[in-house]
């Protein structure tokens, strides 16, 4: 009685080699589709850290253009606030050098547009665009823009 109780003690003890190897078979199915999935989560994350970064600079742009001003939304006033590039000194302007825009998205190109809404003497569209290669070595190009309207505000 004893040794039988012994044999099956030691026949259900523990796993059988085929039982480890499915089992280590199956963790490292789901190890490699893990770890598949990791470039392609940072690759989208540093997309958003460039989309982020585009937002913030073309709302930067945006509200510097409030803080100056309806009547002052010139060439020269917005150069001597430091909003855009010496050149182009006729619209579009550009801000890549002002902002040093190329330190964190590679191969800007930015633009700021001024423009008289149609039927509205006291209202001007701004609008501020950046564009840039999404990745160094590809040809693919993201781009991001920000229009507001800024208004002279009359009190009688």
């Amino acid at each position: 009685m004893r040794t039988r109780a012994l044999r099956d003690m030691r026949t259900s003890a523990g796993f059988t080699l085929l039982e480890l190897a499915m089992a280590l078979f199956v963790l490292s199915v789901i190890g490699l589709i893990f770890a598949s999935t990791v470039p392609s989560a940072a690759k989208m994350s540093h997309m958003n850290g460039q989309y982020a970064q585009a937002a913030s600079l073309c709302q930067h742009k945006i509200d510097q253009m409030r803080a100056v001003g309806f009547g002052r939304l010139t060439y020269t006033e917005m150069h001597d606030a430091g909003i855009i590039d010496g050149y182009p000194s006729i619209p579009p302007y550009s801000f890549a050098q002002v902002d040093t825009v190329s330190t964190y998205l590679p191969e800007p190109s930015t633009r700021i547009t001024v423009e008289q809404v149609p039927g509205q003497s006291q209202a001007l569209k701004v609008t501020a665009s950046v564009s840039w290669k999404t990745a160094r070595h590809q040809s693919h190009t993201s781009g991001l823009t920000v229009t507001a309207l800024i208004t002279n505000l009359v009190s009688n």
